[in-house]
C-alpha cells in the first residue's frame, strides 16, 4: 500500500524551500533609511559567526572567523545527538556577505525526510 506521509513531508520541505528562496531573492531591496537596524548587526571578523538553526534539534556548526576571513567556498557538516547530518555550503559571495556584517540564510542539505534553514549573520 501507498504510503502517502513521506510524500506529504517531501511536499511540505519542498514548499519551504521555495517559500525560503522567493523570500530570500524577494528581500534584496535597498531600503538606506533603516539604518537603526543596519547599525546593529555586529561584526563578524571581530566577534564571530552568530548561527540560528530553525527547527533544531541538536544539531551544532561552527564557522571560524578564519573560516569568514580566507572566504573561500566550504563544505560544513550540520552533526550532534541526532543520529542523522545535515550538509551546508557556503560560497566566496556568502563569506563577502558576512564580512560585511550581512548575515545570509540557507537550506541544509535534505536527510530523515528534512531539511533546516540556517542564518548566519553576526555577533555583537
Amino acid at each position: 500500500m501507498f504510503n502517502s506521509i513521506p510524500l506529504k513531508k517531501y511536499i511540505y520541505h519542498t514548499l519551504f524551500l521555495v517559500l525560503l528562496t522567493c523570500n530570500i531573492s524577494c528581500s534584496n531591496e535597498d531600503d538606506s533609511s533603516s539604518t537603526e537596524e543596519n547599525a546593529a548587526k555586529g561584526n563578524c571578523i571581530e566577534n564571530g559567526a552568530k548561527i540560528t538553526i530553525a527547527g533544531n534539534h541538536s544539531h551544532t556548526l561552527n564557522i571560524t572567523i578564519q573560516d569568514i576571513t580566507n572566504g573561500t567556498q566550504k563544505n560544513y557538516t550540520l552533526d550532534g545527538a541526532t543520529g542523522h547530518t545535515h550538509m551546508l555550503t557556503i560560497t566566496a559571495e556568502h563569506f563577502t556577505n558576512l564580512k560585511t556584517n550581512n548575515a545570509v540564510t540557507l537550506a541544509t542539505s535534505t536527510n530523515a525526510g528534512h531539511t533546516h534553514a540556517v542564518t548566519i549573520g553576526c555577533k555583537e
